[in-house]
């Protein structure tokens, strides 16, 4: 009997973490209150307060999700490229795929990198957003470690020019950063060519 509450509960949870990602996509943290998203969710502001205490638990909830969402997609694009045999179009996957991951979670990762600090909530949402880059730059710099017999500072160089290419897609507009225009792929195809020429050391 009490499986369909409790399911009910979670859709409820979804649509609330769902709509609070949404708001920090249009309007960053000052965007997430209690009852913007609950309006926004379809339910009641004391729903929101009994499944996750206000404010500061949805925020760290929806940051938890967001996270997961990145780490998950950087797990199965090095699948991808770890099927791939050749070295050029793996590096290229990847390339991609880290852009398209940050561009995807721009809101959520604006919000929680940029808006944060000096929030009531920061210590605990800056660890976890520390956690998950490590985790990335283990992923990474292991990765072309493996596949390139490449030097431990060579493979962290890489990774920490990923990042900062992937967070700038992330925290700024494409027009914000150039008046001049460049494809996605184009751009993909260069960043993936500068990874491949510091892991090969020239």
């Amino acid at each position: 009997m009490r499986t369909p509450v409790q399911s009910r509960s979670e859709v409820s949870a979804d649509r609330m973490l769902e709509a609070t990602l949404a708001l920090l996509a249009e309007g960053g943290l000052p965007a997430v209150t209690v009852a913007a998203v609950a309006s926004a969710a379809g339910t009641s502001n004391g729903s929101l307060y009994h499944r996750f205490g206000g404010r500061t638990g949805l925020l760290l909830a929806a940051q938890e999700r967001a996270l997961t969402a990145i780490e998950t997609a950087t797990a199965a694009a090095f699948a991808r490229a770890d099927a791939e045999p050749d070295d050029d179009r793996a590096v290229a996957l990847l390339a991609r795929a880290a852009l398209d991951i940050f561009v995807e979670h721009r809101g959520a990762m604006r919000a929680f990198l940029v808006e944060a600090p000096g929030t009531p909530d920061f210590a605990a949402i800056e660890a976890r957003s520390v956690r998950s880059s490590h985790l990335l730059a283990r992923t990474v710099t292991g990765w072309l470690r493996r596949r390139f017999a490449t030097t431990a500072a060579d493979a962290e160089a890489a990774y920490r020019i990923l990042f900062a290419l992937g967070a700038s897609q992330a925290l700024f507009a494409d027009d914000q950063v150039s008046p001049g225009p460049l494809t996605h792929e184009h751009f993909a195809d260069a960043v993936a060519r500068a990874v491949r020429a510091v892991v090969a050391g020239s």
